[in-house]
């Protein structure tokens, strides 16, 4: 049975989704990090 992407392939879009999760992780820290100004 054949893969469908290689593994080249694969370890290119681990690398892209780890630097979507930091992103979002990011975006997320700022977000809250905004909301508890805004509290004050």
């Amino acid at each position: 049975m054949e893969q469908p992407f290689s593994n080249e392939d694969l370890a290119r879009r681990r690398a892209a989704s780890r630097r979507l999760g930091w992103l979002i992780g990011a975006a997320v820290l700022l977000l809250y990090l905004a909301g508890l100004f805004i509290k004050r």
